[in-house]
Order: C-alpha cells, then structure tokens, then sequence
C-alpha cells in the first residue's frame, strides 16, 4: 500500500510520542520507587499442596517467583517457551531447595495451539489449581506478527494469558474453598497508565512502519491486562467463584525484558539499572503477596504496587470498556481458535 509523505510524517511524531510517553512515565515512577522503601513480602507461611503455575518463569522475575513459591512449599509449573531455559531453571531451584515440588511444561503464549497443548498437558497430571501467574511478557520487539496473525505485544502479553485463564478457569474455581480462594495474578506495568484501548481495532496488525510504535504496543498490552483483570473479577463475583483475581506492577526491575530496547539507549538503560532498579528478588515479593499473603485472602478486582492496592487509569474502571474488551477479545480468540484448531476459515 502507498503511503503519502503527510502519513509517514504523522507516523513519526506518534511513534516519538508515544516514546516519550514510555520514558516520561518510566522517569517519574523509577524517582518515586527509589524515595519509597521497598516492601519486602512478610510473613509468608507455608502453603503445603498448593499448585502454581508461573508463565516465564524461567528467568528474571518469574524464576524469582517459581523459587519463592517453591520456598514456601508450592508445587511449582514452570512454563516457558524455551525448553532448555526451562529445565535449567528447575536444575538451579533444585541446587537451593533438594526436595523442591518444580516442574516444567512448554508454552508459547504467540500460539493458542500451545496454549491448549500446554493445558492439556497441565489437566493430564491430575493436580488441582490454586495459584495461575501470568507473567510472562515481551517489550519494545519490532514489529512482528506471531503465528495466529496477531501483533505480538498484544497477543504474547493480553490475549494468550486471557485465553490460558479461560481454559483454566474451572480448574481454579474447583480448587478454591471459601477459606482458601484460588489466585489469579497479572502482571501489568506502570506504563499502562499511558496506554490506550481502541476497541475497534483490537488485535488488528500493520502494514507499514508508520502505523506502528512498539512502546505503545507494550503500554496498551499492559492497559488491556489491568482492564480484563477488572471485567474477570465482576465475573467471578457474578459466579460466586472461590478465585480472586488481581494485576500487578512489580517496580522498574534489572530482567532480560530490556533486551529489545534500543541500542542508542541501551547503555544508558542498563547503566542507571545497576544503580538504581530493583533486582529480580525485589520485583518478584509484590507478586508473592498477591499469590501467598493471608491478608488478601479473598481480595479481587485490584491493582497493586509495592504490596500496596493503588488507582489505575481513570479509564480502567469504566464497567462499559471492561464488558466490551473481553467480548470483543472472546470474538478474537474464537476466530483464532476456529482457524487454527478447526480449520474453519470463515
């Protein structure tokens, strides 16, 4: 398709937009995280035969999470996309905890094939659900489409979790007790406070480089995330179900997740990092709260920062956004399901 000079000029100030947004907001909330002390996750008790499940948690953040939950007695399921990064991370948990309850299941959330073959894969053991962390995520990756004809922040961090958490739903709702709700953690970012939610392109793809800002693509995959996690729990209160469900922003952290940002910045980036961001272990305790803490046993519907309930975007709380992001994202997902598992092309 032509593109005229009046689109590409317009597509350059909304991708240097949005990237000044990206860092604004990153600047502001990397000042305001090193004045607050950080809140370690206390007074954790064991949970003996409880069963997580930890997307990406093979490395960074999420191997931090499988390790504390795994620390607290939590029969742990590591998935992740990258075979080898998966039994290493378990050999690592096993060199610490000997008799560690960890496994490992493949997963590539760029593919609802896989998702459904890793939740086959999961129902075949037997094992009840408590905990479900989606966690795992991309951010800044050029423009690509994965292999359901989705853009990749959208479907890697929103639409394969959502489509994980409703195939697991029933599992969890079965095993929750009205003492002992399962737990459903999201993991967002402070950048969805800058993200924007179009309904009517949801999930559409690009066709030229003008249409397209990864750092938006990230901010509106973390929006969409804090949105959903509003509209699953009206729906679960709706149900009474015994799962509560919660986001997270787990600070500015050192991961591997920066690996996509460019290289002009890069340097810096990874310079104030080691000065200044919080390590794994740190950004991996408000995600242990949310899984493990006694006090929020039945908590839902919140978004959280530093183990404390904070506000999202104003936007987030608007209960007619929340019912038409999960429709439209079930259309979605129906599409895709009926493409790729059933071969209809309609």
């Amino acid at each position: 398709m032509a593109v005229s000079r009046l689109q590409c000029f317009t597509g350059t100030l909304y991708i240097l937009w949005a990237l000044l947004k990206m860092y604004a907001v990153g600047t502001l909330a990397l000042v305001r995280q090193i004045l607050q002390r950080h809140k370690p996750a206390k007074d954790l008790r064991l949970h003996t035969g409880k069963v997580a499940i930890v997307t990406g948690g093979s490395g960074g953040i999420g191997f931090e999470v499988s390790k504390g939950l795994v620390a607290k007695n939590v029969h742990v399921f590591i998935a992740c996309k990258c075979v080898a990064e998966g039994r290493m991370a378990i050999d690592k948990i096993r060199e610490e905890f000997p008799n560690a309850k960890v496994d490992f299941l493949e997963l590539d959330l760029s593919s609802l094939v896989s998702v459904n073959t890793f939740v086959d894969n999961f129902l075949a053991r037997g094992l009840p659900l408590h905990i479900l962390i989606n966690n795992a995520g991309v951010m800044f990756k050029p423009y690509q489409e994965t292999e359901d004809q989705m853009e990749y922040h959208f479907q890697v961090n929103y639409l394969g979790h959502l489509y994980l958490t409703k195939l697991l739903l029933w599992k969890l709702c079965e095993s929750g007790a009205d003492n002992s709700y399962s737990r459903i953690i999201n993991v967002s970012s402070i950048v969805q406070c800058v993200g924007c939610i179009d309904i009517e392109r949801l999930g559409e793809t690009c066709i030229h480089w003008s249409q397209y800002s990864p750092h938006a693509a990230y901010a509106d995959s973390k929006l969409a995330i804090v949105i959903a996690t509003y509209s699953l729990d009206t729906k679960l209160r709706r149900d009474t179900s015994k799962v509560s469900i919660n986001a997270v922003h787990p600070g500015i952290v050192n991961t591997p997740l920066y690996r996509h940002v460019h290289w002009g910045i890069k340097w810096l980036l990874d310079f104030v990092a080691r000065l200044t961001y919080k390590t794994p272990v740190q950004g991996a305790d408000g995600i242990l709260f949310l899984a493990l803490s006694d006090s929020l046993e039945g908590n839902s519907g919140g978004y959280y920062d530093n183990c404390s309930k904070v506000s999202s975007k104003g936007i987030s709380y608007n209960t007619d956004l929340q019912e038409r992001l999960l429709r439209k994202s079930e259309e979605i997902l129906q599409v895709i399901v009926n493409r790729t598992l059933y071969g209809n092309q309609d």
